[in-house]
């Protein structure tokens, strides 16, 4: 019974969503089905009025029907099956021709301008919906923005890490997630977290001594180390977060889980990642070393229903902060920067997101790291 519920209930959906019709027997199951049922009714309506005009007794059973009335019966079933079938047809041939036909066509030639390692990276909805379910339903119309987007990949695209650049950062994803706060209601202060409900963090990851690294063993080495952070870090974010270079050897990350979750294991993940597998090898006689990250991230929004004052920079911000803290306390580790009371209409912001002192003195904030829970 739940399997023939949930037939129905997806099929409703295909029904109303015609972004999911994605060949001519779904439009002519679809149509057919809406056409043949709109049909049925007023041919029905019509056989009950015409009867009564005849005094014959108002009645769907053959053998309750008088001969004249049997007839008129029959004459709207044909009725009711030819009008089916010539409204389906054209409305198939008007739909192939129209929408399909030509939707069909830009998919194809705008597929074969993305043909690169990086093209699924990107047309899975990386750029127009970062953090798109892969369970949900894609429509056609969602597939031509997909391709769009990955056709002009180029100037969102950082060329040597892979990851997104800082104009994807402000023009796209910045965008994205302002969408996110108003369609999901977190700018309400009675917002009430549901279980399964979506929740973000925004991470600042730092490599270590990098300056070291292009010092000792050159640019090109330190080239090689930013391709292979880059290419690290999507792999561990997977589908979950977006990869941003945000210059130099700074990399932030937005990333996306379900209520309730703790995003410490994320970055003791990435910390722990980079412990195994960056490193500059040996280069004649010098030897390779290591490489680790210092980590700072927020949750986002950082306060619940005071967000309208915080935008994502400022998340940023915030995070860039609490890297710091890791940095000053002895790299390859992290710190995540914990709200505390909401900021008033008096508070400084280019402090209260740039001076650690200043928001934890007031207790706008703490700091938590893998060895405690505040400090």
């Amino acid at each position: 019974m739940k399997k023939v519920w949930v037939y129905i209930k997806d099929l409703f959906f295909k029904m109303i969503n015609v972004g999911l019709w994605t060949s001519a027997l779904d439009v002519t199951f679809v149509v057919g089905i809406i056409v043949f049922l709109v049909t049925t009714v007023l041919n029905t309506l019509g056989f009950l009025v015409a009867s009564s005009f005849m005094g014959a007794p108002l009645t769907l059973i053959a053998r309750n029907m008088i001969p004249s009335q049997v007839a008129l019966f029959w004459f709207f079933v044909m009725h009711t099956v030819i009008t089916t079938v010539v409204i389906t047809t054209m409305f198939v041939k008007l739909f192939e021709r129209l929408i399909f036909s030509p939707v069909r066509d830009i998919k194809q030639e705008l597929a074969g301008l993305v043909k690169s390692d990086l093209s699924e990276y990107y047309v899975s909805g990386k750029i127009s919906k970062p953090f798109r379910d892969p369970d949900s339903a894609i429509t056609w119309e969602d597939q031509v923005k997909f391709y769009v987007d990955a056709a002009s990949v180029e100037k969102y695209m950082d060329e040597l890490t892979g990851c997104f650049n800082r104009k994807y950062f402000t023009y796209k994803l910045t965008n994205y997630m302002e969408l996110q706060k108003l369609s999901k209601g977190m700018s309400s202060t009675t917002k009430v977290k549901m279980y399964g409900s979506d929740v973000y963090a925004v991470f600042m990851i730092d490599i270590d001594h990098f300056k070291s690294v292009n010092d000792v063993y050159g640019h090109a080495a330190g080239d090689e180390v930013l391709k292979a952070v880059g290419k690290l870090l999507r792999e561990t974010v997977g589908d979950k977060g977006v990869v941003v270079r945000n210059g130099g050897e700074e990399f932030v990350i937005v990333y996306s889980e379900k209520y309730p979750f703790d995003f410490a294991p994320i970055a003791e993940k990435i910390n722990q990642a980079f412990r195994d597998h960056i490193k500059v090898p040996n280069m004649g006689q010098l030897k390779g070393r290591d490489v680790t990250c210092s980590i700072g991230f927020v949750k986002y929004p950082f306060f619940d229903g005071a967000e309208g004052v915080l935008p994502l920079e400022k998340h940023v911000d915030l995070a860039d902060m609490a890297m710091y803290a890791s940095k000053q306390s002895g790299r390859d580790r992290w710190h995540e920067l914990v709200a505390g009371r909401a900021p008033t209409d008096k508070v400084d912001m280019g402090l209260y997101v740039s001076n650690l002192e200043y928001g934890t003195k007031r207790g706008y904030y703490t700091l938590r790291d893998r060895n405690s829970t505040d400090k």
